[in-house]
């Protein structure tokens, strides 16, 4: 969605942990709340917070056991002041006085300063553990949602609530993306379980999923380009998680090289417009080396828009 003057942007930012780097990094998730009334939707944080709560877990591990390592360094008190070419470190005694820690007992100046640092993140460390489960106790994603849900029939039926049902939703969705609006002449049709003459057997089967999975779809909107110009992605797809809008084509004779370069030239068109493959864009093909594979497209279907 688009974010207008009528809408504000909520960032959250959270940690995640990198599994292929092994390094901690920063996530920030947007969540849109229109101000007009209408809304758009509450994404569930459960789980990634449960994974934020998981990693702190290991880092107040990590922390343990860096304390455990070096104990006597914990009675140390070390200070410093700032010299032209650097630092000079001292520990100060029983009676508050700085002696001074020549170079040759740096070893000491590190093991305690870091004994320091990991007893003070320690202590941030679990007091994010415990305001996150203290969080997580009372949190409910469907809070908002289920006010309405709970009413009667009798009230709904006077009541527009400030989120959208999914059917409400849904219903808005297909009067602004409008399906069969390719005039193109089809050489042979295919009839799906919805109701709709598709042009290839491979659309039809794309269809047919999409209505298994309860995922509203409509065939061959018109999508205006920045030119000026139309195109007609093969569906229009919408995530009901993110209620995303999302396009999918399907290239189902990619062997051919003129059919490919045309292809090419789609997925092209669609970046130029500010359409990103794989977040916006999805795509499935066959050839004849490569036949429609409807695993992958259900594995697909899955991780996408489910």
């Amino acid at each position: 969605m688009r974010q207008t003057r009528k809408t504000r942007k909520k960032e959250i930012c959270v940690l995640r942990k990198n599994k292929q780097t092994r390094k901690t990094r920063k996530k920030r998730i947007c969540v849109f709340i229109m101000q007009d009334g209408k809304g758009k939707y509450m994404e569930n944080y459960s789980m990634l917070l449960r994974e934020q709560v998981e990693l702190l877990d290991k880092l107040i591990l990590e922390a343990d056991r860096r304390l455990k390592v070096d104990k006597t360094s914990s009675d140390r008190r070390i200070c410093l002041s700032k010299r032209a070419h650097g630092y000079q470190y001292y520990e100060l005694d029983k009676a508050g006085q700085r002696v001074y820690i020549p170079a040759e007992h740096k070893q000491m100046v590190r093991e305690s300063l870091q004994m320091e640092y990991d007893v003070k993140v320690k202590k941030v460390l679990l007091e994010m553990r415990g305001q996150l489960e203290r969080f997580l106790k009372h949190y409910d994603s469907d809070a908002v949602e289920n006010v309405y849900n709970k009413l009667c029939e009798g009230r709904k039926v006077f009541v527009t609530p400030i989120i959208p049902t999914d059917e409400d939703y849904v219903r808005e969705w297909k009067k602004t993306h409008i399906g069969q609006q390719n005039s193109y002449p089809m050489a042979t049709s295919y009839l799906t379980e919805q109701g709709e003459q598709v042009r290839s057997k491979s659309e039809k089967i794309l269809a047919d999923l999409f209505l298994k999975h309860q995922i509203p779809y409509l065939y061959e909107p018109q999508l205006k380009l920045k030119n000026g110009s139309s195109i007609y992605p093969d569906f229009a797809v919408l995530n009901m998680q993110t209620r995303k809008t999302i396009y999918w084509e399907h290239f189902g004779l990619i062997s051919d090289g003129e059919y490919a370069s045309k292809a090419l030239h789609k997925l092209q068109a669609y970046e130029e417009n500010g359409f990103e493959i794989g977040r916006d864009i999805l795509f499935t093909s066959e050839s004849s080396q490569a036949p429609f594979d409807i695993m992958m497209v259900e594995k697909k279907i899955k991780a996408c828009l489910l």
